[in-house]
């Protein structure tokens, strides 16, 4: 393990006023849930709430995340099961939402000067008439202390990127943390009164469902988007209103917001975006948000190109842009980050079935990392074998976890080859997998 640079970590905390924000979700529950759920779980335990969900006719459920690997754990929290009077309190709540021909103009909506959000679950059979609720999910929003001092070591983390005017991708699964690491972004540097930061908030997860911005962001002017499919009109209106050297966007889903990060980046301001997935390989296939990381298409090789490969083939795929992100984390747990330092290189050595390296971040830890293309996601390994190795054995080398895309490493050897790689070399059945691009099926 070849550890880079380490830093102090000073722990993740609650930001001041995190408890009476819960009140205040509080307040919104049914009483006998709340005060259940008060009975059965310590303060401590409720910082790792991540959703409560209640459904007509099902138990209603907990839902807590380990901070240490990100897994979820659902906890029955009453032995009856739900009936309208714990949902009929969340109609009254969407009241405002109702228009007067009874049509809900949003299922999503958050408790004012708080980070919680409230969705609904409606049944369809009874609209345009009117609006029964079946189930509500709540969604605990809070806002963290220390979290990017802990993972990346601050500000110092960012100043490259800024001086440079390099965008940062920041991928992760949902519930992984993405929002809770784009509020401490902003707020960390909103500090700098050098910079002018513009929050564009999607879902108004980042800055909260009010009038006035949640103090989680800082000084960074906020620009909820409000309207569903809006997102990308209010990217651009920041860069021509607002005078931005950094935006930062919550989730870009879709072409019309891949095509304004590519506007914003050609002006020269530094973008901070999250998109969902798992790691970097996954944004490649994807067919609308590819271009983020370059894209790829493929090319026809002549007979003297392909001689020189050594799988011989004569169609490859090749990065067809520059992508519009410089730099991506991959955000696999709370404790548990992969940096990218240089996305083109990255994308370009998954294409050529390369080994590239990245950074594994850990509490006050960053560690040399070996990223080893898998069938469209990276693996993870501290010590793989070299790449022109004869022995394409790397089950000897690391034990792969497919599921976080992390492996350890380990001793001993073994005469089965893995499956779940390949090397230059190894002509196994991951040639012939299928690959979305551009709306087209790639067989190889």
């Amino acid at each position: 393990m070849s550890i880079i640079r380490t830093w102090n970590p000073v722990g993740v905390k609650e930001r001041e006023g995190t408890q009476a924000e819960m009140a205040l979700l509080f307040d919104k529950l049914p009483e006998d849930l709340t005060q259940h759920i008060q009975s059965l779980y310590q303060p401590e335990q409720l910082m790792q709430l991540n959703e409560i969900y209640i459904q007509l006719g099902q138990y209603p459920e907990c839902i807590f995340t380990n901070p240490i690997n990100g897994t979820i754990s659902r906890q029955r929290i009453l032995d009856d099961r739900c009936n309208h009077n714990h949902i009929e309190i969340f109609a009254d709540f969407f009241k405002d939402k109702i228009t007067k021909d009874g049509t809900l103009t949003a299922k999503r909506k958050g408790i004012s000067g708080t980070l919680h959000r409230v969705s609904v679950i409606t049944d369809p059979s009874v609209e345009p008439d009117g609006v029964e609720v079946l189930g509500v999910t709540v969604r605990v929003g809070r806002a963290m202390e220390g979290l990017i001092e802990t993972m990346v070591s601050g500000l110092n983390f960012f100043k490259p990127l800024v001086t440079q005017r390099q965008s940062l991708l920041i991928i992760g699964r949902p519930g992984v943390g993405k929002s809770t690491a784009l509020r401490e972004i902003a707020n960390l540097l909103s500090q700098d009164p050098t910079l002018t930061v513009v929050v564009v908030d999607k879902t108004k997860e980042l800055g909260g469902d009010g009038k006035t911005p949640h103090q989680a962001i800082g000084n960074s002017r906020w620009m909820p988007v409000g309207k569903k499919n809006h997102q990308h009109n209010i990217m651009i209106e920041a860069v021509e209103n607002q005078s931005p050297n950094i935006i930062i966007v919550d989730e870009i889903s879709n072409m019309e917001e891949v095509r304004a990060c590519q506007t914003i980046a050609q002006r020269g301001i530094m973008l901070i975006a999250t998109v969902h997935g798992n790691t970097l390989p996954e944004l490649v296939n994807d067919r609308e948000r590819s271009a983020l990381v370059g894209g790829c298409n493929t090319v026809t090789l002549s007979g003297r190109e392909a001689e020189r490969r050594i799988d011989k083939r004569k169609q490859i795929l090749k990065r067809s842009r520059e992508p519009v992100f410089h730099a991506a984390l991959e955000l696999h747990s709370r404790s548990k980050w992969i940096y990218h330092e240089n996305i083109k290189n990255s994308v370009d050595a998954y294409l050529e079935n390369e080994h590239c390296h990245a950074l594994r971040l850990q509490p006050g830890k960053a560690i040399k990392t070996t990223c080893v293309p898998g069938e469209g996601v990276f693996n993870y390994c501290d010590n793989p074998p070299p790449p022109s190795s004869e022995d394409n054995n790397f089950s000897s080398f690391c034990s792969f976890d497919t599921q976080s895309s992390f492996v350890s490493t380990s001793g001993g050897g073994s005469s089965n080859p893995s499956s779940l790689v390949i090397a230059k070399n190894n002509k196994s059945k991951r040639q012939q997998y299928s690959r979305f691009q551009g709306g087209k099926k790639t067989e190889y």
